[in-house]
């Protein structure tokens, strides 16, 4: 053996195997460094390991075999000993070696004392300041029947409510923690993509007449437990269980979390003793985050059944009224205005919850919702502060409050609450939509972009998904490539009223008329034959929708259709219609009066009614000018601003803007026919500004017909 050694050290191995170990181990560190410098994929410094670990073996082989000589590299078996310069050589690589530790020093010193990088810093502040996060999976149910699913998802439901009224918690969403609920992704992956430092999982085993609860806190870095109990009860009152249960897995959680000493804390009170009842609800509520119109009208005659079963289960009210306000909406199959019998009976659902519930942070939430809805803003605003002081981690009372901070144009806090919303439930189809729209109007396509894609990835041919995406192509004139999307998305759902509007008005947008008259939308066809100049067609189907209703947004249509005649003001309907128009904005809380609304102000104008326009045209200057001054505005709201600064008498203001409007690669079908535009038609410019206008929406139809972009798969 001794032989051997002595043999190695002649040779230089060992030398060699010193300063090879000395520099690979630089070569892995400098790797890592570089690897978030320059951008390179996280791959590349396990890459580089791998290398290095496989060179060992072969280096030390190498200098086995072979010996540097005078004359060059040699097999060592034919050099002759007394020939031999494998002293000198192993004097060298001593050196070399002493060098290499000094660099090897010098490096974990200047590591120690180096200034931490802004992206170290976030993230040390991140880990070391901010509130520890954890997401709550619904347990999985192990018992010999299969059939405690409610009770399983009810205990977890239970847990991350409470745990969500924990302010020093940072709690992800149920609409995104209980979609991994039984799947076979690993627990670090979970906890990635809902960026938590920990993951609670559990189980229910029940065994006649005994049930089995386990649960588990794992740290999402390593994949190891922090934490895990077992509870044994006998099966007699699930909900008292189920109570106590979530009780002590929040205390265990809080001390193992927030270091806070062992107390008692009581479960939510805002439940119910009926399992019929509360097994409905889950269910629906599991269906409802799906947001399609055909899983909010499940989940609606859901929470309907749980309160035949229970009528005073506070939750499944707020959740129904939820349910009723979403169903208005356009991109869920509504008409977009307000049913007066509808709308008593939302009411008096949340009513009825706030008197159960007073304290249930979704009763005050839901409630501010119904008040946005209805344009009540600062109600809304005060209704949605007092559910984030019940429930700091309420993701959608986090999106809802940041319309009203738009309302005043406080467009970044705006965006704070859409960004916290996010953060907190990654996966809603909702609050990424919003946030997309948002990042858009801040001319950031690119994140609008990055978040519709991980709506795709994670809701692949959900029509919201597409909603998003058409919104952020149309917002920046792309309308070739959001025509092609909304037909692949009519592909994927033919029945979807949202997406076949789009396309109609898309259709419409790109001067395609004969196309756009095909789809049965009665707007996109009224407004279709209008800018044709096919007044009868038009008129027949303006008279066919105002026979329906008397006070019809259609009024406005009718205002439009006598303007183009040439009559104007001059026609007693035209007053009447327009009055009509008033009194149905009126019906649907609309203040109109304090809303910048260029068409309704240049026919109020019209008609005589100048200065009832005088607090629209300031809203106009306070919102056009402060969203340019904030640089918030959506590039297809620039239209608006170039209509704005025309009745507000800027000509000169309005041609430049009209010519950024242009340049921002935006442009519309109905510009030649704006009256409102029409007015710039005595400036030289003009004929060039509706040229540009022409060329543009020429080549969106030209892509749309080469059918070679698709902006989503």
């Amino acid at each position: 053996m001794s032989s051997l050694f002595n043999e190695l050290k002649r040779r230089n191995v060992v030398r060699v195997g010193v300063a090879y170990a000395i520099v690979a181990w630089l070569l892995i560190q400098l790797a890592g460094a570089l690897e978030p410098a320059l951008l390179l994929p996280d791959w590349v410094d396990r890459v580089v390991t791998v290398f290095v670990l496989i060179g060992f073996p072969i280096i030390l082989m190498f200098a086995w075999a072979f010996e540097l000589t005078p004359e060059g590299l040699k097999r060592t078996r034919d050099v002759d000993p007394e020939e031999s310069i494998t002293p000198r050589t192993g004097k060298k690589l001593e050196h070399t070696t002493i060098a290499l530790l000094a660099l090897l020093v010098l490096f974990l010193v200047g590591r120690e004392f180096m200034p931490a990088s802004e992206d170290d810093s976030e993230q040390a502040a991140a880990s070391s300041d901010g509130p520890a996060s954890i997401a709550v999976l619904p347990f999985e149910d192990y018992s010999e029947d299969n059939d405690q699913d409610f009770f399983s998802k009810g205990i977890s439901e239970e847990i991350l409510n409470l745990l969500a009224k924990t302010n020093a918690l940072r709690v992800a969403a149920r609409t995104s923690s209980f979609a991994f609920g039984g799947s076979d992704i690993d627990i670090r992956e979970i906890g990635n993509k809902l960026d938590v430092d920990t993951v609670l999982e559990g189980s229910i085993r029940k065994s006649g007449p005994t049930i089995r609860i386990t649960a588990q806190l794992i740290n999402v870095d390593d994949g190891y437990h922090l934490w895990s109990e077992t509870y044994d009860r006998n099966y007699t009152d699930i909900f008292k269980i189920q109570d106590e249960i979530a009780t002590e897995i929040l205390t265990a959680l809080k001390v193992h979390l927030l270091g806070e000493e062992t107390s008692s804390y009581r479960a939510s009170a805002e439940t119910t003793a009926n399992m019929d009842a509360y097994s409905t609800y889950l269910i629906g509520k599991e269906r409802m985050a799906l947001r399609t119109r055909e899983d909010i009208l499940v989940a609606h005659d859901l929470f309907l059944q749980a309160l035949d079963s229970d009528p005073e289960f506070a939750p499944a009210h707020v959740h129904l009224a939820h349910a009723d306000l979403l169903l208005e909406q356009y991109k869920y199959g509504g008409e977009g205005q307000i049913d007066p019998e509808h709308d008593a009976e939302i009411r008096e659902h949340l009513e009825t919850a706030m008197t159960l519930a007073p304290n249930l942070p979704e009763a005050r939430g839901v409630n501010g919702y119904y008040q946005l809805r209805r344009n009540q803003y600062d109600e809304a605003e005060k209704l949605f502060n007092q559910a984030l002081q019940l429930n700091p981690n309420y993701a959608l009372a986090y999106l809802w409050r940041a319309e009203t901070a738009y309302e005043q144009s406080r467009y970044l806090d705006m965006l704070a609450d859409k960004e916290k919303a996010y953060s907190l439930d990654p996966m809603s189809l909702e609050i990424s939509a919003d946030l997309a729209f948002e990042y858009r109007s801040f001319w950031r396509p690119k994140d609008a972009e990055r978040v519709i894609n991980r709506m795709f990835a994670l809701h692949p041919d959900h029509p919201l998904a597409y909603d998003a995406a058409l919104e952020n192509l149309h917002a920046h004139g792309r309308l070739g490539e959001a025509l092609q999307t909304a037909e692949k998305a009519l592909d994927a759902h033919p029945d979807n009223k949202n997406l076949r509007e789009w396309r109609g008005w898309l259709l419409f947008q790109l001067e395609m008329y004969d196309e756009a008259l095909a789809v049965d939308i009665p707007d996109v066809r009224f407004y279709a034959h209008l800018n044709q100049g096919h007044f009868e067609e038009a008129r027949a189907i303006l008279d066919e929708q105002l026979a329906k209703e008397d006070v019809t947004y259609w009024n406005l249509g009718a205002v439009d259709f006598i303007n183009e005649l040439g009559n104007g003001a001059t026609d007693p309907k035209y007053r009447e219609h327009l009055d009509k128009h008033l009194a149905y904005l009126e019906k649907n809380n609309v203040q109109w009066s304090s809303r910048c609304m260029t068409g309704l102000m240049f026919h109020m104008r019209q008609a005589g009614r100048a200065e009832d326009t005088d607090s629209m045209m300031e809203r106009c200057h306070e919102v056009y000018e402060e969203r340019l001054k904030a640089k918030y505005i959506c590039p297809c709201s620039f239209l608006g601003v170039v209509l704005y600064t025309i009745l507000d008498g800027r000509l000169d203001d309005a041609v430049e803007r009209a010519d950024q409007w242009l340049s921002n690669g935006d442009s519309a079908s109905w510009v030649p026919n704006d009256p409102i535009f029409r007015q710039l038609e005595d400036r030289p410019e003009y004929p060039d500004l509706l040229a540009r206008n022409a060329e543009q929406l020429e080549r969106q139809r030209q892509i749309y017909l080469s059918g070679k972009v698709v902006a989503h798969p």
